[in-house]
């Protein structure tokens, strides 16, 4: 959004609350579906570095308690990458498509007309407070978004209608083995103990597997987590693995919005 708004003319400035060494960092499953349709604001070229699997070909679905793997053709192109290396070149893309980017810049409050028109943000950099003015505010903060907490869209057709049993929770380790998994060509996916959570593996390489975790909110977290580490502990493949990174966050699994935008506002990915 921020390259495609530069690449116009438009003065932008993505407001980033980590530091410039840790933005881009973020909890993913690190499959990419859809790799040969990228917008054109960032070239395919300038993130495909970022592509450490291309020849995923299908899904594995791991079903316990029926004793069956069901592999299942997944169409379009698809990759496995290095999520904090991709986030680092989109971050790259932005700046060379003329975009400034404001590091350690924590929101606090959004600021709107009389009217109800998002007229900028309220924030902390660096400590220190200062305010953005902007005719238009991209929010791009995730599924759980400060700025929609903070905004008043009563009176917008942005839709509103959220609850949390319309988010789930996610946990991802990166793993690394001592040989190349069997399925390394494959996205797998198995349920866990309890209904309301599922289990992937994706091969970022042969040796290296996102493993990870996706839960409803209302499940207690550390539970389901364990069901993970059990899992890990059971597969042969994962013995004497190393984790080389963890990290959790919220997504949202609800249909789409009716309407994403109001005067001055819209909203963008997870948002």
């Amino acid at each position: 959004a921020a390259a495609t708004a530069a690449r116009e003319g438009l003065d932008v400035v993505v407001v980033e609350r980590k530091d410039e060494e840790e933005a881009g960092h973020i909890a993913c499953g690190d499959a990419l579906k859809g790799a040969d349709a990228f917008p054109e604001a960032i070239p395919k070229e300038k993130i495909e570095p970022a592509f450490t699997n291309t020849g995923v070909t299908h899904g594995r679905f791991e079903i316990p308690s029926h004793d069956t793997v069901l592999d299942i053709p997944i169409p379009g192109e698809l990759a496995v990458l290095d999520r904090w290396e991709y986030g680092r070149l989109l971050i790259e893309g932005a700046e060379e498509a003329g975009a400034e980017l404001h590091y350690d810049t924590v929101v606090q409050d959004v600021v709107q007309d009389d009217d109800g028109t998002v007229t900028g943000l309220k924030a902390n950099r660096k400590g220190d407070p200062v305010e953005y003015e902007a005719d238009v505010t991209i929010d791009g903060a995730g599924a759980l978004s400060i700025l929609q907490d903070k905004a008043d869209l009563e009176d917008a057709t942005f839709d509103t209608n959220v609850s949390y049993s319309q988010f789930c929770s996610a946990y991802r380790e990166v793993v690394e083995v001592e040989e190349e998994v069997e399925w390394k060509d494959a996205l797998v996916f198995k349920p866990t103990k309890r209904a309301a959570g599922y289990l992937w593996y994706f091969p970022r390489t042969g040796t290296e597997i996102n493993a990870g975790l996706g839960f409803q909110m209302n499940e207690e977290p550390m539970k389901l987590v364990e069901d993970l580490k059990e899992d890990l502990r059971d597969r042969p493949e994962f013995r004497n693995a190393e984790v080389r990174d963890k990290l959790g966050a919220a997504l949202p699994t609800r249909r789409p919005y009716d309407s994403a935008v109001a005067p001055g506002f819209v909203a963008a990915g997870d948002s």
